[in-house]
């Protein structure tokens, strides 16, 4: 029972700190200049941090990849304020990061986040 709880304390810190780092993230875009309303601005640049091949068959199996990628995101010290997932032809777990204005910032948000050694790739923003 006291794991339960601390493993809920420890999912709630997480939870807490991904808020006041997306709260800074928007203020800085901002002060770059950035609109914020997505009914506004015009469509970004994914940062996407890539898993393994997922079983399109085995809701087991996919979910268990998800959860490995989560992990391996977590031990590289990234928190997130919510976990999108992202599916295309590709068939392999893959989580936005970051959505940012330009494919520059894109590059280099992607080039910092390859040194904590995810597996990085950037997509067109899409709905």
């Amino acid at each position: 029972m006291a794991s339960n709880t601390v493993a809920q304390v420890e999912e709630s810190i997480l939870r807490m700190t991904a808020s006041v780092r997306q709260g800074q993230a928007a203020e800085i875009g901002r002060s770059f200049g950035e609109e914020m309303d997505p009914e506004v601005r015009p469509l970004g640049w994914w940062v996407l941090v890539c898993g393994e091949a997922l079983e399109k068959e085995s809701l087991e199996e996919r979910d268990a990849a998800r959860e490995r990628l989560l992990d391996e995101v977590r031990a590289s010290g990234l928190v997130l304020a919510e976990n999108i997932w992202v599916w295309d032809e590709s068939g392999m777990a893959q989580l936005v990061v970051s959505t940012v204005p330009s494919l520059k910032r894109a590059e280099r948000l992607a080039g910092h986040l390859r040194t904590k050694g995810l597996t990085i790739r950037i997509r067109r923003e899409k709905f």
